[in-house]
């Protein structure tokens, strides 16, 4: 699984930070990937779920 965040969508609500802290944090106004997930994270696909503003993808 391969995660990034689009940061011209992200409006840094800090979800995908709380739910997935070994994947995302939040740097200024947007979030970041700081590291990829080993194997499949249901924590890093809620994140991707829970987005308001879809910023965030996954491809396989």
């Amino acid at each position: 699984m391969t995660v990034s965040v689009d940061a011209g969508r992200c409006i840094a609500c800090g979800m995908c930070a709380y739910a997935a802290p070994e994947v995302f944090r939040l740097e200024g106004s947007a979030s970041r990937v700081i590291a990829q997930p080993e194997g499949k994270s249901p924590r890093v696909r809620d994140a991707a779920n829970g987005c308001p503003v879809n910023a965030i993808s996954i491809s396989k």
